[in-house]
Order: C-alpha cells, then sequence, then structure tokens
C-alpha cells in the first residue's frame, strides 16, 4: 500500500509540470526547467541563443510553445550553438534552432521577431499550426522544410522575402494566404496593409504535393528556380503582379496548372518554366520576354494556342514548344533569328505557320520532327520568299506569302502610314520596313505615283474597307466646330486639327446625318495643307478622307483648316444631331503612326425665318445688342453653337440685351427659331 501511494504522488508531481508559464531571463531557462517533464511551455520574458538551444536538447517532448510575449535579445559567446555560429542577432529565431522538435505541434512566435533563420523549424513533422508575428520580415532558406504535417501559412502583410526551400516537402500544406490585418497600437481593430512580399525563392514550395492556392500579394518581383514544382495549383495567374520580371527555371514544373498568365513586365522566363503540366490549356505571355528558353512548355498537350507574335522574342529555345500536339497554328515573330533543336518537334496538329521574320531564323537540328512539313502552310514576307524556299527545314513546307497588298510598312494594316512609307521610297529616303511586293500595287515590278493611287483606293474602299479604329495613342485629334444650317442653305465645313506631333499626312472618316449631304467635289485641303493633295470616297452617309503631300511636308503649324468640305442640308434633318470623325490615322515624316480618338460635333436646324409677320415678333442684333420684339410676354430661348442653351425672360414690345457675348445664335421664341449674328 506505502509503495502505491509513492508511486500516486510521484506521478501526479510529473503530470503538475506537464504544461508551465516560466518568465525567463536571458540564457537561464536551463536552471529554471531542472527536473522538469515539460510537453507544453510558454515562456515570458527574455530570451537568447542559449534558451533556444535548452529546447532544443532538453525539451524534446514539447508539443506546444508558446513564444509570443518573449522577447529575443542578441548573444554572442566563444562556442557554437547552432551552425557553427557564434554570434546570434536580436528579434530572429536562430538557425535550425527547433529543427527537428518531432513532437511539436504548435508554435507561437515572439510578436518581436523580424526575421526566422536557415532550417529553424525543419523537419518539425509533427507540426500543424504555427503564428509568425506580424511584423516578420525575412522567412530563412528551408525554415519549415519537411514539416509534412502543415495544413496550412497565413504569412505576414510585412514579409519581403520566402527563402530558398522555405517550405519544400511540405506534403500536407494545401493553402498559403497572406494575413489581411494587424492589431492596431490604438484600438486594436483591423489596420489594413498591402502585402510587402518582394521575392519568392528557389523551391520555396517545391514538392508541397497537396498545395491548390497560393496568395501572395501584387507586389512579387522574382520567383525563384522551382519555386512551385511539383504542386496542385491550378492557376497561375500572375496578370496583377506588376512588378514581377523573372520566373525561374522550372518554376512551376510538373504542376496541375490550367491556365498562365504572364504579365508584360516579365522580361526573363527560366527554362522548363512551365514544363509537363498535363492539364494546361492556356497560356498568355509577356510581349517583353527576350527569347522563349528551351523546355517552356514542352509536353503540355492540352495547349489549343500559343500566341508569341504579341512577343518581341529573338529566340526560340530547345524543346520550348515539343509536342503541343493540339496547336493548330502558329506564329513566329519578327523578331525572332534563331529556333533550338526539335523546339516544335511533334506538333503534329500544324495546319499554318506564319513567320514574320524577313531574315530567314537559324534553325538547331530536327525543329519539325513529326511534323507533316508539305501539308502544312508555311506563311512568309513576300520580300523573303524565295529565301525560305532555299532555307533548310523551312522549305520543306508549303510556302506561301503572307503580304496584304497594299500593306507597304508590314503592320497588317492598308492605311495612311502606307503612303508616306511609298513616298519615302520614292524620294530615296530610309524607310525602316518596306515591303516591295506590297506597294508594287500594279505589278509593274516598280514603285511610282500609280501605287500610291492603287494604295490610296485600297485604303478608301475600292477593294477593301477602312481598318477598323485601333485604340487611340495621342490626344491629338481632328474636330469640327458646332454649326446651325436652315434647309437648302449650303454650308462650308473647317475640320482643324489640334495637334502637338508635326504630321505629313492623315486620313479619316466623316459620318453625316441623315438629312445632311456632302457636294462632290467639295472636300478640299485647308490653308494648312495647301501643298498637300486630297482624296476621297463619298460612301452613303460617310465621306472617307485621305489627305497626304508627295514630297512629305508637314501640315503647316498654323491656319484655320486641314480640310474643307460643303454641305446642304433637306427636310429630314433633325433639329439637333451629330457629325462624327473616326478611323482617324496620322502619320509623320518618318513613318510613326498614331491613332486619334474619335471626336463630334453638333448640328442645329434653323428655319431660317428671320421675321414672322403674323405675330409681329422679330429678332435682330444692332450695336452689339440683341433684340427681341416680342407680341407677347413670354420666354426666349437662346442657343449657342457650342449647344449651351440660356433662358430670357421676354416683355411684350421690344427687349435689349447687352450682356451677350459675339456670336452666331439661334433664337427661340414662340415655336419659331431664329438665327443671328451678334
Amino acid at each position: 500500500m506505502r509503495r502505491f501511494i509513492l508511486t500516486t504522488i510521484v506521478l501526479l508531481a510529473t503530470l503538475a509540470v506537464h504544461a508551465v508559464e516560466i518568465h525567463c531571463q536571458p540564457g537561464k531557462l536551463s536552471t529554471l526547467i531542472a527536473g522538469k517533464n515539460i510537453t507544453e511551455l510558454k515562456l515570458t520574458g527574455r530570451m537568447d541563443a542559449r534558451d533556444f538551444k535548452t529546447i532544443a536538447t532538453q525539451l524534446r517532448n514539447l508539443t506546444r510553445l508558446d513564444l509570443t510575449v518573449a522577447t529575443i535579445v542578441p548573444y554572442s559567446g566563444g562556442k557554437p550553438l547552432f551552425a557553427n555560429l557564434t554570434s546570434y542577432r536580436a528579434n530572429e529565431v536562430p538557425s535550425l534552432s527547433l529543427a527537428q522538435m518531432q513532437q511539436l505541434t504548435t508554435l507561437s512566435l515572439p510578436g518581436s521577431v523580424t526575421s526566422i533563420g536557415e532550417g529553424a523549424m525543419a523537419a518539425c513533422t509533427s507540426l500543424t499550426s504555427i503564428t509568425l508575428p506580424v511584423g516578420l520580415t525575412h522567412l530563412g532558406n528551408y525554415a519549415l522544410a519537411g514539416c509534412t504535417a502543415l495544413p496550412t501559412i497565413a504569412l505576414p502583410m510585412s514579409l519581403e522575402c520566402i527563402g530558398e526551400g522555405a517550405f519544400t516537402g511540405c506534403t500536407s500544406l494545401s493553402s498559403v494566404t497572406m494575413s489581411s490585418s494587424q492589431p492596431s497600437i490604438i484600438d486594436n481593430s483591423p489596420l489594413q496593409r498591402p502585402a510587402m512580399l518582394r521575392e519568392i525563392g528557389a523551391r520555396a514550395f517545391a514538392g508541397c504535393s497537396n498545395l491548390k492556392s497560393v496568395s501572395v500579394g501584387f507586389l512579387v518581383q522574382s520567383i525563384g528556380e522551382a519555386a512551385f514544382a511539383g504542386t496542385q495549383l491550378s492557376q497561375a495567374n500572375l496578370s496583377d503582379m506588376t512588378h514581377l520580371s523573372h520566373i525561374g527555371d522550372w518554376a512551376y514544373a510538373q504542376a496541375r496548372l490550367t491556365s498562365v498568365h504572364i504579365p508584360s513586365t516579365v522580361t526573363s522566363l527560366g527554362w522548363g518554366a512551365f514544363v509537363l503540366n498535363p492539364q494546361l490549356s492556356h497560356v498568355v505571355l509577356s510581349e517583353s520576354m527576350g527569347s522563349l528558353s528551351p523546355l517552356t512548355l514542352a509536353g503540355n498537350n492540352q495547349i489549343t494556342a500559343v500566341d508569341l507574335n504579341a512577343t518581341s522574342i529573338d529566340s526560340i529555345g530547345a524543346y520550348a514548344l515539343y509536342n503541343l500536339n493540339r496547336v493548330t497554328h502558329l506564329t513566329v515573330p519578327a523578331s525572332t533569328r534563331y529556333v533550338g533543336t526539335r523546339a516544335m518537334a511533334g506538333m503534329t496538329g500544324l495546319q499554318q505557320v506564319t513567320s514574320h521574320a524577313e531574315d530567314v531564323p537559324q534553325l538547331g537540328e530536327d525543329v519539325w520532327q513529326n511534323v507533316d512539313q508539305p501539308s502544312v502552310v508555311l506563311k512568309v514576307p513576300a520580300n523573303s520568299l524565295e529565301y525560305y524556299r532555299n532555307a533548310e527545314q523551312w522549305r520543306e513546307f508549303d510556302i506561301q506569302s503572307s503580304g496584304i497588298l497594299g500593306d507597304v510598312n508590314g503592320d497588317g494594316q492598308v492605311d495612311i502610314a502606307d503612303v508616306n512609307a511609298i513616298i519615302n521610297y520614292m524620294l530615296g529616303h530610309t524607310v525602316s520596313t518596306f515591303v516591295f511586293d506590297n506597294a508594287d500595287i500594279d505589278q509593274s515590278g516598280g514603285i511610282d505615283i500609280a501605287d500610291i493611287n492603287g494604295v490610296i483606293n485600297l485604303m478608301l474602299g475600292h477593294s477593301m474597307s477602312i481598318p477598323a479604329t485601333v485604340t487611340p495613342n495621342t490626344g491629338d485629334a481632328l474636330a469640327i466646330d458646332n454649326f446651325a444650317i436652315t434647309t437648302g442653305e449650303r454650308h462650308t465645313i473647317d475640320v482643324h486639327l489640334n495637334n502637338s506631333h508635326p504630321y505629313t499626312a492623315l486620313q479619316c472618316v466623316i459620318h453625316l446625318p441623315d438629312g445632311l449631304q456632302i457636294i462632290d467635289g467639295t472636300v478640299t485641303t485647308g490653308d494648312r495643307t495647301s501643298h498637300h493633295t486630297v482624296a476621297s470616297l463619298k460612301s452613303g452617309n460617310e465621306v472617307r478622307i485621305a489627305l497626304y503631300s508627295l514630297p512629305n511636308d508637314d501640315i503647316e503649324p498654323s491656319g484655320d483648316a486641314v480640310l474643307r468640305l460643303t454641305v446642304t442640308a433637306t427636310e429630314s434633318l433633325a433639329q439637333i444631331s451629330d457629325i462624327t470623325i473616326d478611323h482617324v490615322v496620322m502619320v509623320t515624316a518618318d513613318g510613326e503612326t498614331y491613332y486619334a480618338p474619335t471626336s463630334r460635333a453638333q448640328v442645329s436646324k434653323t428655319s431660317g425665318v428671320a421675321q414672322i409677320d403674323q405675330n409681329n415678333d422679330r429678332v435682330y442684333a444692332a450695336n452689339g445688342t440683341l433684340h427681341i420684339v416680342a407680341s407677347q410676354a413670354g420666354q426666349a430661348q437662346v442657343v449657342a453653337i457650342n449647344g449651351s442653351t440660356r433662358t430670357l425672360h421676354v416683355d411684350s414690345g421690344d427687349n435689349s440685351y447687352h450682356n451677350i457675348a459675339p456670336g452666331i445664335y439661334i433664337v427661340r421664341l414662340n415655336g419659331c427659331s431664329y438665327k443671328v449674328k451678334i
């Protein structure tokens, strides 16, 4: 009985120290835990690397460690404690200090910690919960590597760098988020702040075989080698990462991606960055990349389209598009100079390849291996047709010209810039891109004024319609002043050019409202373009116009108008309607093309009646004063040419108004309209 009682007392004493709270002084933890069997520990006060050494060597059975309110102070000693280090910084969890604590399930780090050292919690295989401090800026290399039980992780918004291999091999990890707030010092309410993460290190999440979701903010600049290799990630939509410039080798290799969107800021994409993603079907590449690295998309046979034409790549690496057998159309950009070994091997679904490169790109070995080249159409620039037909590997295709007749500068459109290019070519000026076959409209073998006329005819719609308006890239614009017109009246419209660049030529389409008709032969040059030539085509309610100068002279910087046209109104013209100018393309002497926004002008239809005898109402101006002689009291509306309206009180008899600015006005009184010039 005595033995039983003694055993029970010992067991109770042991249980009593399983969970303890200790107020620590630097280096003193070993003396405070002597003889205690602790599984749950909360530390307060101050601690240093010596206390972490005590935890690592004497508290191997810890399941819970709470350091939330502890403070880590610096320590330097003659004997290494971890990783051959003898000096340890304040507010940093020392390297390897808690590694291989295999019973540890829950860990809360000090709130003042800003850095976690290399391998600090590596191989804590039972760890399921870790609370990272809100001020953490650096997560060291392999800090949590091999924590195979960790299901999720919330990274603080302050974190700037995830080190190499930080979470590698965390096979239970399914989601990574950035914590969205931290307590306010004032009232403990959420304080919103942006995620500061800039760098994701090499292999940071490699081998996290259950990782399906990652949210790390928009300021990331670099994603390291194999950072997400072997994960379950289904999306790599990086389009909002407007600071991202580098994606490393094998970054998303052997993941489960279905779509990839790389922002235009990315200039460097590593080898095999998206290799072997069997479900990947949609890819948007960055137009800023200088090359497509070897093996970039190899083995992703669910992809149906790859748009290389939006990029400026000069080389396509070996096996870059290997076995993309569902792609039917492929475009090689004009900038491409080299295509690597077997880069397009296995693309057995190809039906057409378009190469915009005028200089035939050099090829590695067996670039098109297993592709039935004779059955695939290869579209090439007209100038380079014979070069491709004589080039090794290229000549195996069914080679055809990709040129658009009239597209002299090779930008895919026929517009005033092509007229400019022909004129510069005829004058002997340097032309950056000149597609001779597309410029020789009459197939005479030479370039002359007939080809200029041919391009203008194509541009204005004799053989094809004017290209659709693209997104404007200049604030310069064509404009027409608002005006008023009566039925049967002829009115000359001035088209003004508000410009900051000097232009030599332009084109536009002017859309007239129903009831406003252009008078044949009245589209002419204006004061600013007296040395230019104008061509026009009327089609229904629109007139297509091209303005150019055979010597490519600049449009005069001053004057009233660049174009004039005369219109007349019919009864069907609405009381208020619009004229629209769109499809505006303007070009400088050296061939720079600018697209201007759409502009509108208001057309007011008036009765043309100056006096209504039956009402004895009269409206006239004298000496800068508006006079309204009314048969009865009421109100009159005064409409300016710019469309602004004001209402005047009118008494019976002669009314005088002295505060109206000079100009042309429409006065509406008793159901009739009067045009008057003040």
